[in-house]
C-alpha cells in the first residue's frame, strides 16, 4: 500500500480497497469545505452529462469527495456504485416557477377596529355636548341612543366610560379649582352649565355600564369539563387489601355518588361510615371523600374487628341502620381523609 502524504491530496496506485477509501474520505472531511464539495459534484455531473442541480439540503459530502477521487486519477472500485446510486438522488432537474406577486394592504387588528369604533363613538357623544351648549342645555339629547345606533359593545362601552371619566373630572375641576388660568378657559360657561355637562358625563357613563353589564350576562359561562370517576379518585392513596383479616377494599370509583361509606383503618382499628350529605352523592379532591355530612359520619375503636367486620360486610340494611349504635366505643367525627391504613370496606349507592 502507498503511503498517504499529510499535505497532499490523497493519491493511490492501483484499485483502492475499502481501508483506503475510508482514510481518503476523512483526509477530505478534514481539509476540504462544503463549497469544494459542491464544486466536486458539478465537476463530475459535467464531466459524464449528468444535468440538473445539487440538491443542498440532501447529504452529498462522502459522494463529493468519491466524485473528487476518480476525478483525480484514483481507481475506487468499491464506490463507483454508490456513485452512480447517489448522484442520481441529489441532482435534481431545475424547475424555475413564476414568481407570484401577492398585493397585500394594510392589515387591520382586532385591537385598531375597537379602537376605530370608540373614537367614532366619543365623538357622537362630543357632538351632543356641543348640541346642548348651543341649544342652552335645552337639547333632548341621549348616550344610549347614540351607542345602540353605532352597535356598541361591552368591549367598546368601557373605554367610552374610560374617556368621559376624565371628562367629567375636567368640568368637576373647573367647578372647584382656584386656577385663574382654568378658570379663564372656561369662563363661557355658568357654574349651573358645568353641572349640567358634568351630570350629562354621568348619563354617558351610566348608559355604558349598562351595555357593559348586559354583555357581561349575555355571555354564556365556560362549561366545566367532567371529569370521569376513574380520574376523581385517580389521587386517592388507601390499602387495597389486609391480609389478618382477609379484608380487601372496594373500587375506589365506586365511592363516585354513593350514599354511604364504610371504612376500616388497620393501624388505629377504627371502623367508620360516612353519610353522603345530599344526593348528589360523595365525590372526591384528591386524597379525600367529599360532600358527607361532618355530624352523622362517625367512627368507632373495635375490639373484635375480626368479628364485627364480617357483619359489616354481609349486613342488610336494617343491620348496618344500627350497627355503629350497637358498638360500644367513644364515638369520633371522621375528617375525610383516605390513606395507606385505610380500608374501603363496603360502598352502598
Amino acid at each position: 500500500m502507498a503511503r498517504m502524504p499529510k499535505i497532499l491530496e490523497p493519491k493511490y496506485d492501483g484499485t483502492m480497497d475499502k481501508v483506503q477509501i475510508a482514510l481518503a474520505l476523512n483526509w477530505y472531511h478534514q481539509n476540504m469545505e462544503n463549497k469544494d464539495a459542491q464544486r466536486y459534484i458539478q465537476e463530475y455531473a459535467k464531466k459524464h452529462n449528468i444535468e440538473g442541480k445539487l440538491n443542498t439540503k440532501k447529504s452529498y459530502l462522502t459522494l463529493a469527495w468519491l466524485c473528487r477521487m476518480q476525478m483525480n486519477g484514483n481507481d475506487i472500485d468499491h464506490g463507483v456504485d454508490y456513485i452512480k446510486k447517489e448522484i442520481e438522488d441529489v441532482m435534481q432537474e431545475e424547475v424555475e416557477e413564476p414568481e407570484v406577486k401577492v398585493e397585500t394592504g394594510p392589515v387591520i387588528t382586532i385591537q385598531d377596529r375597537i379602537r376605530e369604533k370608540v373614537s367614532e363613538c366619543v365623538g357622537e357623544l362630543e357632538g351632543q355636548i356641543d348640541e346642548l351648549v348651543e341649544s342652552a342645555f335645552k337639547a333632548n339629547v341621549s348616550p344610549y341612543a347614540i351607542m345602540h345606533t353605532l352597535d356598541i359593545k361591552g368591549v367598546h362601552a368601557n373605554r367610552v366610560i374610560d374617556a368621559f371619566k376624565i371628562k367629567r373630572q375636567e368640568f368637576d375641576e373647573v367647578m372647584n379649582t382656584d386656577d385663574k388660568e382654568l378658570k379663564e378657559g372656561y369662563s363661557n360657561f355658568k357654574k349651573i352649565e358645568l353641572k349640567k355637562l358634568v351630570a350629562y358625563c354621568d348619563q354617558v357613563i351610566m348608559d355604558g355600564l349598562k351595555i357593559a353589564g348586559a354583555a357581561t350576562k349575555s355571555r354564556k359561562p365556560r362549561k366545566r369539563k367532567e371529569k370521569t370517576p376513574d380520574q376523581l379518585v385517580a389521587k386517592m392513596k388507601l390499602c387495597v387489601e389486609f391480609a389478618e383479616l382477609n379484608l380487601k377494599s372496594v373500587k375506589p370509583r365506586e365511592i363516585i355518588g354513593a350514599m354511604a361509606l364504610w371504612v376500616y383503618n388497620t393501624k388505629t382499628r377504627k371502623l367508620g361510615c360516612y353519610h353522603a350529605e345530599d344526593a348528589g352523592g360523595f365525590s372526591v379532591k384528591g386524597t379525600s371523600l367529599t360532600n358527607f355530612n361532618e355530624t352523622k359520619s362517625v367512627q368507632k375503636k373495635l375490639r373484635k374487628p375480626e368479628t364485627t367486620l364480617p357483619e359489616v360486610l354481609n349486613g342488610g340494611k336494617v343491620y348496618l341502620r344500627n350497627a355503629m349504635d350497637n358498638i360500644r366505643a367513644v364515638e369520633s367525627a371522621l375528617t375525610g381523609r383516605i390513606n395507606d391504613d385505610t380500608i374501603l370496606v363496603r360502598c352502598i349507592k
